[in-house]
C-alpha cells in the first residue's frame, strides 16, 4: 500500500475496503488517512457490494479446475479462460 497504491493517488481519494483483517491494521488506516485520503467500510458479510469478490470467486473456480501451482500460471490461465488469450 505504501510503495504502490499510495505514490499513485495524485488526489484525494475514498478508499473502499471491506473487513478483512489486514485492512483493519492502526498502520494501514494511518497511512492512508496522512496521505489525504478517506476510508469507507463496506458493511460486515456483504460480499454483494464488494465486486472484487466475484473475481476472486472466478480466479477459485479456476484454481480448482486447473490446480495450478503458481501464482504466474493461475494469472494466465485465469486471463485464457475470460478473455481467451
Amino acid at each position: 500500500m505504501e510503495q504502490d497504491l499510495l505514490p499513485k493517488l495524485k488526489e484525494t481519494s475514498v478508499l473502499i475496503m471491506d473487513n478483512a483483517t489486514f485492512h483493519k491494521g492502526k498502520r494501514l488506516q494511518e497511512l492512508i488517512r496522512c496521505a489525504g485520503h478517506y476510508i469507507v467500510w463496506l458493511p460486515k458479510y456483504s460480499p454483494d457490494l464488494n465486486p472484487i469478490e466475484k473475481m476472486w470467486s472466478r480466479v477459485k473456480m479456476i484454481r480448482n479446475k486447473f490446480r495450478v501451482k503458481d501464482i504466474d500460471k493461475l494469472f494466465k490461465d485465469y486471463c485464457n479462460d475470460l478473455f481467451g488469450i
